[in-house]
């Protein structure tokens, strides 16, 4: 790997997830209560002051119905440049290299996001009706008029992240035994990064059918926990086998003990508007469309029609 790869990744290593390097050896995930339920987190400052934090149950309930456009993604469907992972000490972590301009748009999006990197959360950190699944992958980008992640959170709307969840599964899933392979090298390794051999591609990550997902407005899940964050989170979850789950939780942290779990506990949702986009909806728009278009084919007929009649 060159030179300019290895700065990169050195300095996604301050930078992200948890954008404050000052941050990076400071926090941790606190223990499980012996009945296995997750304490609340005292991170400081943001992360227990902020009033729109992330994550939060994606309650129906609770949301308002929505319909955007389509998504559209630029270069999803490409090889990762130089894909390599990370061990943070809070998670593994999958870089590319800063030339490649890989893009999402679209989707009620407000503006044009640039990827940065995605890692992974065991379990998941949103639950959807109270359900938590058991990983999650968080696509981070940042807004495309900015120069990097931790200029683009300081931002409202700066950032924006794909949330994606993996349910448990009889099979294992080949896109992520790639990573799980590539991660034995730095898994006892904080900070140590590792090329990954075999071809990446965001694309392999995301749900097929992307059309029901929730969106809100939040913070990174890590501190400094800044407030800048468009959420999209799908209900289309992926398979992973139980065995993968039990791989993460391998990684070794900072004090080189195993990461069992790296997930925040779910915040209020408060006054935020929490939209359902679904999938339904959409068909039901595109039914609409098409009933439009047939009344109007009818109507031009009959106009034609009338105009023959009468010449």
């Amino acid at each position: 790997m060159g030179k300019v790869s290895s700065i990169h990744l050195l300095l996604f290593l301050f930078i992200c997830p948890q954008i404050n390097a000052s941050d990076h050896a400071s926090w941790e995930y606190p223990k499980a209560r012996d009945n296995g339920i997750m304490p609340e987190e005292h991170w400081g400052e943001n992360c227990d002051q902020g009033r729109r934090q992330s994550p939060v149950d994606l309650n129906i309930d609770a949301s308002v119905h929505g319909i955007f456009p389509a998504f559209s993604f630029v270069d999803y469907d490409e090889p990762i440049k130089d894909a390599a992972i990370l061990n943070t000490g809070h998670s593994l972590q999958v870089n590319a290299h800063p030339s490649q301009k890989m893009l999402v748009m679209g989707g009620g999006l407000p503006g044009t996001y640039v990827f940065d990197q995605f890692h992974f959360h065991w379990g998941s950190e949103h639950t959807i009706n109270g359900r938590r699944e058991a990983v999650e992958l968080h696509i981070v980008h940042h807004e495309s008029r900015f120069n990097s992640l931790g200029e683009a959170a300081k931002t409202n709307r700066g950032i924006a992240v794909l949330g994606i969840l993996f349910h448990v599964a009889a099979e294992p899933n080949p896109y992520i035994e790639q990573i799980l392979i590539a991660s034995e090298v730095v898994k006892e390794h904080v900070g140590r990064n590792q090329s990954i051999t075999r071809e990446l591609r965001l694309e392999d990550f995301l749900p097929k059918d992307k059309s029901s997902y929730f969106r809100y407005e939040g913070s990174l899940t890590t501190p400094g926990c800044f407030e800048s964050v468009v959420w999209t989170v799908w209900t289309n979850t992926l398979p992973i086998s139980i065995e993968q789950v039990e791989r993460f939780k391998t990684l070794k942290s900072e004090k080189g003990q195993e990461l069992t779990h790296n997930f925040r506990s779910v915040k209020p949702l408060g006054s935020r508007a929490l939209v359902y986009v679904s999938g339904e909806n959409e068909k039901s728009n595109g039914m609409k469309k098409s009933h439009h278009i047939m009344v109007s084919l009818a109507y031009m007929i009959f106009h034609i029609s009338l105009l023959n009649v009468f010449n």
